[in-house]
């Protein structure tokens, strides 16, 4: 992270290197986002970053709290007691729950969980969470069933949505609808950190405005200065600004309006969605429309390393085919080709081989990323910078509107409102204010306990390197799974594994014993003596579990599939085996990276030398974001999807949705996929029906083609027919 101040630095330390709950927040424009995906990126933590809304969780690379948890979309109440069939509560929370072992698994293993936009995040919502973590994680009496959170966001901007109805219930338990005022937030210890240093704004006077407006604190000389910037006769004649405004039919009628004033072609651009993508979770719209001269936004940054637009600039069309577009930027007038970009809906797996949580994507949305932009809602805003505005919150509705609005500007003088602005716009909720007055932490507060922090949680992550249960429950599922396998050699490998897991249940006896001295040891490790005796014990349980490990479980293992390599009928076995044997390893190469703090206990060689075979498989194996690559790598070696398939492990229906991919790129020729008339065929279905929809295609023309030849075929045309 660039720029980045002693707050941060602190926040960061948190995070990364404690168990504490967090509460990140700061003004527009603080560097919050930056600071999300540098944790996102630098932790070692199973991690799952989660948002209220899909369109947040899409802007922060996540999933949607819903989504995660299976939460029930009625409001919850934490009681026991029978409450209205409208409402959920502690008992009929997990009647519709469908978490399998996998899900489960995920649950188990998550270490930190990142929520993003939090000042939408209902306080009923949150003790529901907490409450699903606590009971599968089977941890009752500790806050989020003892899962660190890390929220961000500002609860100046804007507010979680509550009926009245609701409300009417809800204020029986909780104090206020934000999230801080969740049952199980005043159970939590945890640190209200804010970022202060404005990245967007540098006007000291403007800063300062945007602050009184933020708390409420404006003055008539400071309401005099904000309407200043009304002037209507100024407002009629601009050009290239962007209308922020309340309401979503306002906004749709000026830009429908401004676009029909410009004569000329109209070209619609046409989304490729693959897989799961929920359409209330679109970053902008599936059906674009745009004619030379039309005003519109980048709605991401751009992924380029030339960084040539950023979410929230805005620029004219130039010029505009049914395949490509080309926008001049307003500031500096250069032009640019703009690319389609692909957004991921993502799902979070446990994989028990690596010991990690990984991401998976499930869905992506290909589409230029851009919106008409003469108007958008405040409520989109959120997130965006803009030199060029134009405010029309005279009516606003909801604390914090105007705020938002007036703080996606870069300077006061870049900005003009469509109405003047008075004091029943400015609401801001005094309980928010209430809570920020008292709970934030101070720096000298945030460093003086860190250390402590630091320490509790070496502490924790100590012991829990000598924890043994997940290697004897990956040899336990390894016989079960052998038992329903067949190939000549079973009986030598059931034989082996048992003997494997007898020797893992005596190391994990004997860890457990270690375990207890260890508590023991650092219950005292503030004295000197102590200290010493720690480093001694550890570093002598590193040598005999890494040994024993290495050399009498893993070894075995590794000759044994190395055996059976050349045989047939066990390419099934030996996959699952590899498995195994990454798991050992994984488990392994925790041990001799133990640390306490930032002092590291074992500096010598690998115990298991080995497995550099094993650490080159890993190497090669396509990380995320690289597996539809690996899959158009094998493609062009001239493989079929079937042998892609077979080799890859997946199933055919994968491999044709990762090549689907490419066929807008110009990568893949459709034509060497399906012939002529199949895809003849198809057009005529779609031009017929005037749906793009893979379940309908797949209904018409039944075992005829797979979903993965649907989808390409339908990527091929909503890239070529625009």
């Amino acid at each position: 992270m660039e720029d980045i101040d002693i707050t941060q630095v602190l926040a960061s330390d948190y995070v990364l290197k404690t168990a504490e709950n967090v509460f990140v927040t700061g003004r527009a424009g603080t560097g919050k986002t930056t600071f999300l995906h540098a944790i996102r990126n630098n932790t070692t933590k199973n991690t799952i970053v989660a948002a209220p809304t899909g369109v947040a969780a899409i802007n922060a690379g996540g999933i949607t709290l819903h989504s995660l948890f299976q939460l029930p979309f009625s409001a919850f109440l934490p009681t026991k007691q029978r409450v209205p069939a409208e409402f959920s509560n502690i008992n009929t929370l997990f009647s519709n729950f469908k978490f399998g072992k996998a899900k489960l698994d995920l649950i188990k293993e998550l270490e930190l969980l990142i929520i993003d936009e939090v000042s939408m995040l209902r306080c009923d919502t949150l003790d529901a969470i907490d409450t699903i973590l606590r009971t599968l994680r089977k941890k009752m009496n500790e806050p989020f069933g003892g899962v660190q959170v890390l929220f961000i966001g500002d609860l100046f901007q804007l507010p979680p949505v509550v009926k009245e109805e609701e409300w009417a219930m809800l204020h029986d338990y909780y104090d206020t609808p934000f999230f801080f005022s969740a049952l199980v937030m005043k159970e939590s210890n945890f640190r209200n950190i804010e970022f202060s240093h404005i990245y967007r704004q540098s006007d000291e006077k403007f800063i300062r405005l945007l602050n009184k407006v933020r708390n409420n604190e404006m003055l008539e000389d400071d309401f005099n200065m904000l309407n200043e910037r009304y002037q209507p006769e100024v407002v009629t004649e601009l050009e290239d600004y962007i209308t922020l405004s309340t309401h979503n039919v306002k906004v749709d009628r000026i830009n429908q309006q401004q676009l029909q004033k410009i004569e000329g072609d109209a070209y619609e651009f046409k989304a490729v969605i693959e897989g799961d993508f929920y359409e209330n979770s679109y970053p902008t719209e599936a059906n674009l429309v745009f004619k030379v001269g039309a005003q519109v936004m980048f709605i991401r940054n751009d992924s380029n390393a030339e960084k040539r637009f950023y979410n929230g600039k805005l620029a004219t069309i130039k010029k505009v085919t049914s395949n490509e577009i080309t926008v001049a930027f307003f500031d500096n007038g250069d032009e640019l080709v703009v690319e389609k970009e692909k957004w991921e809906n993502i799902k979070y797996n446990y994989n028990a081989e690596t010991d990690k949580i990984e991401e998976e994507v499930m869905g992506s949305f290909f589409q230029y990323p851009l919106r008409l932009a003469w108007a958008i809602t405040i409520h989109k805003s959120q997130g965006l910078t803009f030199e060029k505005a134009v405010i029309d919150a005279g009516r606003a509705f909801a604390a914090g509107q105007v705020y938002v609005a007036l703080s996606r500007c870069t300077t006061i003088n870049g900005l003009f409102l469509s109405t003047p602005i008075t004091a029943t716009a400015i609401m801001s909720d005094q309980r928010i204010v209430d809570f920020t007055d008292n709970y934030l932490s101070s720096e000298e507060d945030l460093q003086r306990q860190l250390p402590l922090c630091k320490i509790e949680f070496a502490k924790v992550q100590l012991v829990k390197a000598f924890e043994w249960s997940k290697p004897v429950e990956v040899l336990a599922q390894f016989y079960l799974l052998t038992e329903e396998k067949k190939f000549a050699d079973k009986e030598a490998a059931l034989s082996l594994i048992r003997n494997l897991e007898q020797q893992m249940l005596g190391l994990k006896q004997t860890a457990a014993t270690f375990s207890n001295q260890l508590q023991e040891i650092l219950r005292q490790i503030e004295n000197p003596e102590h200290q010493n005796l720690l480093q001694q014990r550890v570093v002598k349980a590193i040598h005999y579990f890494g040994e024993k490990l290495a050399k009498e479980i893993i070894e075995p293992l590794h000759q044994h599939i190395v055996s059976l390599q050349n045989k047939k009928g066990v390419r099934g076995y030996l996959k699952y085996a590899d498995g195994v044997e990454l798991a050992l390893i994984t488990k392994l190469k925790q041990i001799e990276k133990l640390q306490f703090g930032d002092t590291a206990f074992y500096e010598g060689s690998t115990f298991y030398k080995q497995d550099i075979a094993i650490s080159e498989k890993i190497k090669a194996k396509p990380q995320k974001g690289e597996s539809h690559r690996e899959s158009l790598r094998l493609y062009n070696e001239g493989k079929t999807v079937e042998q892609i398939a077979t080799e890859r492990g997946m199933a055919t229906g994968t491999i044709e949705t990762h090549l689907a991919s490419f066929i807008p790129t110009g990568e893949i020729d459709i034509y060497t996929i399906m012939t002529k008339d199949d895809l003849h065929a198809i057009k005529l279905q779609i031009d017929k029906s005037n749906d793009f929809s893979v379940t309908s295609l797949r209904a018409f023309f039944g075992d005829r083609f797979t979903f993965g030849q649907l989808r390409m075929a339908i990527a091929y045309f909503q890239h070529t027919t625009k």
